[in-house]
């Protein structure tokens, strides 16, 4: 393999995980400012989550990329003892890379209002539920359910 060609994939690899950790920051400041607007106090905890997400993020793209060092290794080999030419593109770093961006991209833009409902939502369940007559009710639903059971 010629240099050059080595120092375009290297220089793409370095692009691919270069932006993913692009992706992880923007997600970790869109965070911190979404707490901090809401008064939510930041805790290392929160920061040790993002730290623990770069490993795994990072672990899974050196897995990607060492399959495609594999298979580039294979091509090299086609291409100077058969003369088969084929391209030579980190394709699995590239699809991971691409793919852990859009997971960071999707959680920058989840909804806070959408969390929030989900625990209004809750919280209406559970007082619907602390409420005597509705327990009455359910009570009965589960009893006659059990006796139509009992029948069949």
């Amino acid at each position: 393999m010629e240099l050059k060609t080595f120092m375009i994939i290297l220089a793409l690899v370095v692009a691919m995980y270069a932006g993913v950790l692009l992706a992880i920051a923007a997600d970790l400041w869109s965070g911190l400012r979404k707490a901090r607007r809401e008064n939510i106090p930041r805790t290392s905890r929160a920061l040790r989550r993002t730290v623990d997400k770069i490993a795994r993020y990072f672990n899974c793209l050196m897995a990607l990329t060492i399959i495609d060092a594999m298979i580039l290794t294979g091509v090299v080999y086609l291409r100077y003892s058969m003369g088969i030419d084929l391209l030579m593109v980190p394709v699995f770093t590239f699809v991971g890379a691409v793919a852990l961006a859009f997971i960071e991209v999707k959680s920058i833009y989840e909804k806070s209002q959408e969390k929030g409902d989900l625990t209004d939502a809750a919280d209406i369940a559970r007082q619907l539920l602390k409420n005597p007559s509705l327990h009455q009710f359910l009570t009965y639903l589960l009893d006659k359910n059990a006796e139509n059971n009992d029948r069949k």
